[in-house]
């Protein structure tokens, strides 16, 4: 009796101890495979710009005057072993930064992405200026992986019509032209032509209820209060804006993402004032915390990104007599120019505010003219038959929660990022321009013939041929099909 009472005693033990281990067994993969949460943290720091810095101005022209500090942003994104970081600024740098960033917050430099406000008003070259953005910027990250918490995705879009206006027109005779300020007002103050109207602001939330950082999207070319003869240091409505909205949620980290703002510029450039600058950005605000205050929840939390190569279709080169003509054309103009002849509007395509001094247009044309030179090597030397026929680029494409983001290395037209919105699968689409940008305009397909200074400044780069159809569009082929893709 005692030894079967001890056998069912041992075997009891023996039971509780198995199941001991199957209960630890399965809780331990249910926590291995727990759904990833999306963790999000930001901080923002100012730069603080000096009388006399260096600008990217063509004639050597150095900032008369500051209007207080330049702000960047830092965003890191995390969902389980899926990480991205934006840093979004009005300053360059981009290549720097990523190693920094990459170098403090564990990552490699593709999963850091540098996003540009494309501000015509900031210094540039600057080695004063760099080192204390950097140490900004080191500042900001220290720290900043210990701050991610668990958010949750919102976004909302409020239409912005009064800072813009699409900058290329037509003559009567089809030809393609720049529309400058003076050329605004002939239209009348009413024209905006077609731009890209969305205020979109996408809000990160905390689980207890309070934002934790915000990313903000607007289309347009940060010029007014700008003339490249007379720099000053600005942050332009950019700036303006996210500071409005900050303040609003409490003073959390708001990052900017310029959109697809080649053929779109904000009112009075070259004209305007910092104060009507600053009135634009505070109309971009407002129009932020009407965004903000209409968000839709997005129906899941998470993150998936990749990098893409796109290949830019290239023309063939122009004759040679229209390349001689042409560049007996800027020979005459850069002369006239040089003299201070005011009948120095139109070259080659393109036409020239009268805000800007002869010497300055001159300077202007004359740089386009090595591509001319080289174009015409080409045909000297046999090679005009071997020019490339793509440029290849390379985009980010990604999707948060919802919301989706295309960034482009290059300045695009406002047609391409419509586009893109129009066929994506998302119900919210940052279709951004500026992003580690470098290589310059590139058209939409209805844009590729036509040579005023957007469309025609791949003559700017030397030696990259003429673009042709579908032009920067052939972002979207690929783009749309891999946010198809990530909204399954």
């Amino acid at each position: 009796m005692k030894k079967s009472r001890r056998t069912f005693l041992q075997i009891t033990a023996l039971l509780a101890a198995v199941s001991l281990i199957v209960a630890i067994i399965s809780l331990s993969a249910c926590g291995s495979n727990k759904k990833p949460v999306l963790k999000a943290a930001a901080q923002t720091f100012s730069t603080t710009p000096k009388i006399g810095q260096e600008t990217a101005g063509h004639l050597g022209a150095k900032i008369e005057k500051v209007y207080g500090d330049l702000k960047s942003t830092v965003v890191l994104l995390e969902y389980g072993d899926t990480k991205l970081c934006f840093l979004t600024s009005s300053l360059d740098g981009e290549d720097t930064c990523k190693i920094l960033i990459a170098k403090k917050l564990g990552l490699t430099k593709t999963q850091v992405v540098f996003a540009s406000s494309h501000n015509h008003t900031v210094p540039s070259g600057s080695e004063e200026l760099n080192r204390q953005f950097l140490e900004g910027l080191d500042s900001a990250l220290q720290g900043l992986e210990k701050k991610l918490v668990p958010v949750t995705v919102e976004w909302g879009v409020a239409r912005e019509e009064r800072i813009t206006y699409n900058r290329r027109g037509k003559r009567p005779d089809g030809r393609a032209y720049f529309i400058r300020e003076e050329d605004r007002m002939e239209l009348g103050d009413s024209y905006i032509g077609t731009i890209d109207p969305d205020a979109t602001v996408v809000i990160l939330r905390g689980k207890n209820g309070h934002p934790v950082t915000a990313l903000t999207f607007f289309t347009g070319h940060p010029v007014t209060g700008y003339n490249p003869e007379h720099m000053v240091s600005f942050g332009q409505f950019p700036q303006v804006a996210c500071e409005k909205l900050s303040s609003y949620l409490g003073g959390v980290p708001v990052a900017f993402f310029q959109g697809c703002a080649g053929d779109i510029n904000s009112k009075y450039m070259l004209t305007g004032t910092i104060e009507q600058s600053r009135q634009l950005g505070e109309y971009l605000g407002d129009s932020f915390i009407k965004a903000a205050n209409s968000v839709h929840i997005s129906q899941r939390s998470d993150l998936q990104w990749a990098r893409k190569k796109v290949n830019i279709p290239l023309a063939e080169l122009p004759d040679t007599n229209s390349l001689k003509r042409d560049l007996a054309s800027i020979d005459d103009f850069v002369r006239r120019g040089n003299s201070g002849d005011q009948n120095t509007m139109e070259c080659v395509g393109m036409n020239f505010p009268k805000a800007l001094t002869p010497p300055y247009r001159a300077k202007l044309v004359e740089m386009v003219r090595p591509w001319y030179v080289w174009a015409l090597e080409q045909y000297r030397t046999g090679k005009a038959a071997e020019t490339p026929k793509f440029l290849e680029i390379e985009i980010v494409v990604a999707r948060l929660g919802d919301v989706g983001y295309v960034g482009m290395p290059f300045e695009p037209f406002v047609r391409i990022g419509l586009n893109i919105k129009r066929e994506a699968p998302l119900p919210c689409v940052l279709t951004c321009g500026y992003t580690e940008s470098q290589y310059g305009y590139i058209p939409d397909s209805t844009a590729c013939n036509d040579r005023e200074y957007m469309s025609g400044f791949f003559r700017y780069t030397g030696t990259r041929p003429p673009y042709r159809s579908p032009g920067g569009d052939a972002v979207g082929e690929v783009a749309i099909p891999v946010l198809k893709e990530f909204s399954k």
